[in-house]
Parts: structure tokens; C-alpha cells; sequence
């Protein structure tokens, strides 16, 4: 047999491996979760979970919240990111430097570092920011009005600012899948947005409204949204998957409510239906507001976060405050037409007052160990889509008064 034809063979398997691991090298370039590294992260943080973070996809911007007395001037700082990628970090001169992970980063006077991060086969890469900041003195008693609000980068939604000490400084809402259920959407199409001078006063008040989702909602089987609005984490590339565990709810606090203040507008819609979008008879719509302080940490030192599934019946709930509903003899929600939350097509003023199941420690509070919770829905079960098309709930002047 011919010696450059056995050469050729002998090379063929190098050369197909060759092909295949350069088609598989990958392309993708995402933050998964990034750690601080502290001697004694309690000089730093309350819980020493928070030395660290998942990033979900769809976040770029990373913000660690520190005691108001520490020092962030060079920390450690360990980033984990998709198989094969680089990581680069900014310098103040504008240049990019490979950056190896635990090398000392300064976040002194709260600046923003950049992380660029390119894929393993160098096409791709994506920016992020992390910054650490020191925590802002706050008053118990929130006044919230849901008047600063922005159309987000990409124009396709609303996004409203919210206290400091929420995650992110943002209010959450299901806007972000609603726009994969229907991309076509305009911005006031979709379930949360603002009504310019709609408020009982005169102000801009906050619409939420149950919508369709389109024949893509039908073909995953969650055919309505509700408009929702609540502080805490919505993983929108987990939503279609496991909508309920892709809502986390509250933010660390350091009081004790005792009674939301709220002005409230509803207008139900027509004909409520079941997740598979049969009509229910009998049964009407109801809107949902409420404000729950709950123990973030379990007796393990692990940090809890209520999602969709338990976010009104969490064992680690202590207090808790929510419109009057009806309740079947094991404690799930009772469908009617006959609702006694009280909520119109008329402004009115609702007081929640929170109630307690146990004893709030003064200690674990006043080192952040409960969470608060603050929700609203315009389909009391919207979670599970059901609920009525066209429900709309409008919402101003939120007020939570705290002991």
C-alpha cells in the first residue's frame, strides 16, 4: 500500500478531533455566581452567605450591600464563569487586564469595577459591573408611591425604581416574561405599567392587569399574566420552567411592620378561568395586596428565600398582612363570587394591619435576619394563571408603618 496514503489514514483521526474540538468549544461568556473573600466577613456583611452571589442570566449589574463601616478598599474576589471563558477587568485607565481569580480588587468609595467576559472560542463576550456599597440608614416607615419609574434599555417595558434597600434598588413584576409570550407587545400593552396622573390625588399611580399571553401561552399552558409587583428576584430564564420557584420574594429589614397603608382601584374582568382556559362559573376575579416579614435564615445558618410555592405559607413566615379572603378548612385559598376584600372601581384607602405568629428576636432584627415582603396581584391567583382577562388593579400611595 502506498506510504502517503497510509500517512493520509494514520492523520485522519487528528484531523476530525481537530474539527470537533473546535466546534465545540464554547460560546457562551456568563458570570455564574461571584464570592468575596474576607478574613471576617461579619465586619463586612450580617450573614456570611452574603459574601456570595448567584448571578442569574439576565443580570449584569452585581451590587453587594456592606456594613456602613467597612473597608472595601482591596478584596478578594473569585468569579465562576461558563467552561473556557477569560475573564477581564477594567482598569481605571480604560485598558482590559486578564484577571485571575482571588486577586485583590479595590471597591473603595463605592466604584464600579467592569468584568468583561470572553467566550472560549473568542466571538463573544459580555460586560458586567460590580460594585459594593455601603448600606443607607433607614427609617422603619416606607412611603412609596411608584411615581419613578423608566421605559428599560431595550424599550420594551416599564421599570420602577424602589427603596434602597430592595435587591437591585428595583421593583420586580412578570413584565420581563410577558415580553417572551409576545414580543410585539407596546410598552402599555404589557401587565405592570404607570397611569400618568391616574391617582387619587392627581399623581401617577401603578396599573397592574391580567393579560393574555397568546398562543405561546397556550402552548406552555400559562395562557394569562397577571400584573404583579413585589421586591425580590424574578429569574426570568427560569420562568418558563418553574414560574413559581423563579419568583423569590424579600429583602433583608431591619423592623417590624405593623400595618400597610394602601389606596386601592379594581376592576374585575369578565369571565374567570381555570390554567387551561376553561371559564370557572361561579367564581369571580380578586386583586391581592400584602406585606409579610419572614426569618431569612434557617437553623442551619442557610439562607432562605420564599419563592412562588410558600410565599404566603412559609413556616419561617413570623407576620403577616394581606386583603381579606376567603380560606377553605386547610388554609388554601377558597374560590367565590362572593369576595369580601372590598376593593372598587373607586379610589379608597385600605389598612392591612400585620399579624404575628411568634415573637420577632430584637437581635436577629436588628441584624437583618427577618425579610420583608411587599406584594401586589391583579389576579389573587395569578401565580397558578388563573384568574379573569382584563382584571385591573390600580395602585398609589403605599405606606408601611413599622413598630
Amino acid at each position: 500500500m502506498n506510504k502517503t496514503f497510509l500517512a493520509v489514514l494514520a492523520a485522519l483521526p487528528l484531523f476530525f478531533t481537530s474539527c470537533i474540538q473546535e466546534e465545540m468549544e464554547n460560546t457562551e461568556c456568563d458570570i455564574e455566581s461571584i464570592s468575596l473573600h474576607l478574613d471576617k466577613p461579619s465586619d463586612f456583611f450580617y450573614h456570611d452567605y452574603d459574601t456570595a452571589q448567584t448571578v442569574i442570566s439576565a443580570k449584569s449589574d452585581i451590587v453587594f450591600i456592606i456594613r456602613s463601616y467597612a473597608n472595601a478598599q482591596d478584596i478578594a474576589t473569585t468569579l465562576r464563569v461558563t467552561e473556557g471563558a477569560s475573564i477581564y477587568l477594567k482598569n481605571e485607565d480604560g485598558t482590559d487586564e486578564l484577571f485571575r481569580n482571588s486577586s485583590a480588587v479595590n471597591y473603595a468609595d463605592e466604584k464600579v469595577r467592569s468584568f468583561r467576559i470572553v467566550s472560549e472560542d473568542g466571538v463573544w463576550s459580555r460586560d458586567y459591573t460590580v460594585s459594593v456599597v455601603h448600606e443607607k440608614p433607614s427609617e422603619g416607615n416606607l412611603k412609596i408611591d411608584f411615581e419613578d419609574y423608566a421605559l428599560e434599555p431595550g424599550g420594551k417595558y416599564y421599570v420602577w425604581s424602589a427603596p434602597d434597600f430592595f435587591i437591585d434598588g428595583t421593583w420586580k413584576n412578570g413584565n420581563p416574561g410577558f415580553k417572551i409570550s409576545k414580543s410585539s407587545a407596546k410598552p402599555m400593552d404589557y401587565p405592570s405599567t404607570p397611569v400618568v396622573g391616574g391617582g387619587p390625588d392627581g399623581s401617577d399611580c401603578l396599573k397592574l392587569e391580567t393579560c393574555d399571553t397568546g398562543p405561546f401561552g397556550q402552548l406552555v399552558n400559562m395562557r394569562l399574566a397577571s400584573g404583579s409587583m413585589f421586591n425580590g428576584i424574578f429569574d426570568v430564564d427560569n420562568a418558563i420552567k418553574n414560574a413559581l420557584k423563579a419568583t423569590m420574594f424579600g429583602s433583608p429589614f431591619a423592623h417590624k411592620p405593623m400595618q400597610m397603608r394602601v389606596w386601592l382601584r379594581f376592576e374585575r374582568g369578565n369571565t374567570y378561568q381555570d390554567r387551561s382556559g376553561k371559564p370557572m362559573a361561579g367564581v369571580v376575579d380578586e386583586p391581592d395586596a400584602y406585606a409579610v416579614l419572614y426569618r431569612n435564615e434557617d437553623a442551619y445558618g442557610n439562607k432562605v428565600m420564599l419563592d412562588g410555592n410558600d410565599v404566603l405559607s412559609s413556616p419561617y413566615i413570623v407576620g403577616l398582612g394581606r386583603l381579606p379572603h376567603y380560606y377553605n378548612a386547610d388554609g388554601t385559598d377558597q374560590l367565590t363570587n362572593n369576595p369580601i376584600h372590598g376593593v372598587t372601581n373607586e379610589w379608597q384607602e385600605f389598612v392591612i394591619p400585620v399579624e404575628y405568629r411568634s415573637e420577632v428576636d430584637p437581635t436577629i432584627l436588628a441584624n437583618k435576619g427577618y425579610s420583608l415582603i411587599i406584594g401586589f396581584a391583579s389576579s389573587w391567583q395569578g401565580a397558578y394563571f388563573k384568574g379573569a382577562i382584563g382584571s385591573k388593579l390600580l395602585i398609589d400611595n403605599v405606606r408601611l408603618y413599622c413598630e
